[in-house]
């Protein structure tokens, strides 16, 4: 049974990773383990030190002086702009099996220096985007690949979620770390390789943190546009696939409050059901690491590609004269 520490206690690591660790070690003990979960966080003066977990770390330099590194997956939950640092302590310390926060890398000069840690420590990094977990894109991406209703088009995803209390976070430089890798991920496993088309930002006025949109092309030839609004009233995350015969209409939970999605294929009827994706991607994550499952969750290339384009439309979204005007 493996020990577990959670690296970052903010939002993603205290609000999300250790109390869906909690629930899954309770019903999958001889995966999950039932060690005590070690919580080590970077920043300073928390109101809430212990963030949830068992054992607070003092130094996270010092972490294999708490847990042994070749039987303990580490849960990396900090920013981007932090990743190349935190990976390094604990690659140097012997820790090899890690489930790392999306996007995995910040810019290209960390996603290099992310692969060459990989490559010179032997790292299984694990990237979480948890929507390549969810039943609804299992479901999805069987309707695409089945033929049944001719070959996919297009992908639309609309991503609608205020973040005015979390604008100023620095734990995002802008809103292409914040929605957008999930789906992008999802597409780029629908749909394979592409290249960017065009990226910008919702709405020019809110800023960078407001919103963005990016579409990109496909190799086969279907095309996926994302926009995500961060200062909408309302919440959504909907995912269209266009089909040569029909248009499917996914919805993915929109908060840890209620794990359901829903689908619609033409006019058939609306399907409600059960998803709780971080969960099973967790799950998958641990049975992989654990040797109960030969692959990951999701390809470490896949997730790659994801930074490489989102870097790429940070540069088309600074010099908008250089792209269209709209996508879409």
């Amino acid at each position: 049974m493996p020990h577990t520490v959670v690296v970052g206690l903010g939002r993603s690591g205290a609000g999300l990773h250790v109390p869906v660790l909690k629930r899954l070690r309770a019903k999958f003990p001889e995966l999950i383990g039932t060690q005590p979960i070690v919580g080590f966080d970077l920043r300073t003066g928390m109101a809430l030190r212990d963030g949830g977990v068992d054992v607070v770390a003092g130094s996270l330099d010092r972490l294999r002086a708490l847990v042994p590194p070749d039987d303990t997956v580490v849960h990396v939950c900090t920013p981007p702009a932090t990743r190349v640092d935190v990976l390094t302590c604990l690659a140097v310390q012997g820790f090899r099996r890690l489930v790392v926060e999306k996007p995995v890398a910040g810019d290209l000069a960390a996603l290099a220096a992310i692969e060459r840690l990989r490559a010179g420590h032997g790292l299984d990094v694990v990237v979480v985007t948890h929507w390549l977990a969810a039943a609804l894109t299992r479901r999805l991406a069987a309707l695409a690949r089945s033929g049944e209703h001719g070959p996919l088009a297009s992908i639309t995803v609309c991503q609608d979620k205020p973040r005015f209390a979390r604008a100023g976070d620095p734990a995002h430089a802008d809103a292409f770390d914040v929605e957008i890798p999930h789906a992008l991920a999802v597409a780029l496993t629908l749909a394979g390789p592409a290249g960017l088309v065009g990226a910008g930002w919702t709405d020019p006025q809110a800023g960078p943190l407001g919103g963005a949109w990016i579409s990109v092309r496909h190799r086969g030839g279907p095309r996926t546009t994302i926009r995500s609004d961060l200062t909408s009233p309302v919440r959504r995350r909907e995912i269209t696939l266009r089909l040569r015969d029909t248009t499917v209409v996914g919805h993915y939970p929109v908060s840890a409050d209620d794990h359901h999605a829903q689908l619609r294929v033409g006019a058939g009827p609306r399907e409600v059901f059960e998803d709780e994706a971080l969960g099973a991607f967790l799950l998958a994550a641990y049975r992989y690491f654990t040797g109960a499952a030969t692959a990951p969750p999701g390809e470490f290339a896949v997730h790659a590609a994801v930074v490489r384009l989102l870097a790429a439309a940070r540069d088309a979204a600074r010099s908008p004269e250089e792209v269209p005007a709209h996508a879409g």
